[in-house]
């Protein structure tokens, strides 16, 4: 059975979670892409675990994007049709439905997404995409539990997003970067901060564990991981010593100190060269904590004083290639008015 995944725009992770995480998908069209599985448990169950899933539909093989056929097809008072090759034709569409089916109502997309998954939500609709072009016709199955993507945003015991911390569906496409199940795996976070990539990978199944050189940091973490029905072992620790804690990790995921915001260009050019010496001390280090073919996802600051571009990643150019397999660079991501870009690595141990 083939499905469509629609992910959200912001999240510059997508395409690299779901090579991870969901064999053979291809991109259909910008923020879709297209997969198989064996049925549709399989298939909610494999997007329900994606930090990018917004919302997941099916196709209905032998069905033509013809109004007689969806007519058929409209059990709910409330329906909706996004024509996905041509979203102009939306609307046209929308209307001559309703007159062949003589009843009901519907609901305008506003964008060639379809309607959103609060919308969805909210009310009984039955909604169809239609690809007139390929004469296909999904139907949605599926949208992303938001409310606890939000509990976890705003309503956790410490959630400032003024603080520079990872947006939760960041954080959890950062742990599927990680290519194993997780199950019975211990991933630890270094900079663990308030938790958020410990709090994602502990519901994906992880034995979970964390360092924080901050003890009120340490405290957040146990808090948020409390909160939400999660214990760990949590200490405080300077990063580059990990391996006086752990000898046996599968995985390491984290978003290191990043250095003091909001500086200025001639300052930048000091802050880079500090910010690589601890970056290796702490790759020296996990090499020893870590199992063999044990995993890295980092990420690695890189700053743009509008005259040059400083990127702290090259120091796994050199040294460390004796040590770590580079399975991938140059995943970005970055907040709205950041001055930093993130560019986060993906190692294995050899």
């Amino acid at each position: 059975m083939r499905f469509l995944l629609f992910v959200g725009a912001s999240n510059t992770l997508a395409e690299s979670e779901i090579e991870a995480q969901i064999s053979g998908a291809t991109l259909y069209q910008p923020n879709v892409y297209l997969f198989e599985a064996l049925d549709e448990l399989e298939a909610q169950r494999l997007v329900t675990n994606l930090g990018c899933s917004i919302k997941l539909a099916q196709e209905l093989p032998g069905v033509a994007p013809v109004m007689e056929s969806l007519a058929d097809l409209v059990t709910a008072k409330n329906f909706s049709v996004t024509c996905l090759d041509n979203f102009q034709l939306s609307n046209q569409t929308n209307q001559e439905l309703k007159t062949v089916l003589a009843k009901g109502r519907f609901i305008l997309p506003k964008d060639q997404f379809g309607l959103s998954p609060i919308l969805l939500k909210k009310h009984r609709i039955d909604e169809f995409l239609l690809d007139n072009h390929r004469e296909e016709v999904w139907k949605t199955i599926w949208v992303h539990n938001f409310e606890h993507w939000i509990k976890k945003d705003r309503h956790m015991p410490f959630a400032n997003a003024k603080a520079g911390i990872l947006p939760p569906k960041i954080a959890r496409s950062m742990v599927n970067l990680v290519p194993f199940d997780p199950q019975g795996k211990l991933l630890v976070d270094p900079f663990c901060g308030s938790g958020r990539l410990l709090v994602e990978a502990a519901e994906r199944g992880y034995r979970v564990a964390g360092t924080d050189i901050l003890e009120e940091q340490v405290r957040e973490t146990q808090a948020n991981l409390k909160f939400l029905g999660f214990e760990a072992q949590v200490s405080v620790l300077d990063a580059t010593h990990l391996s006086d804690l752990f000898y046996d990790i599968d995985a390491i995921v984290t978003e290191p100190f990043l250095g003091k915001p909001n500086l200025r260009p001639d300052q930048i050019k000091y802050l880079v060269p500090g910010l690589q010496k601890l970056y290796l001390g702490c790759l020296k280090d996990w090499h020893k904590a870590l199992k063999p073919g044990g995993f890295i996802v980092m990420v690695f600051p890189s700053f743009d004083t509008g005259k040059q571009v400083y990127k702290t990643s090259s120091i796994i150019d050199g040294k460390l290639e004796l040590s770590y397999n580079l399975l991938k660079r140059g995943i970005l991501y970055s907040r709205p008015n950041a001055d930093v870009r993130r560019e986060i690595v993906i190692l294995q141990k050899k």
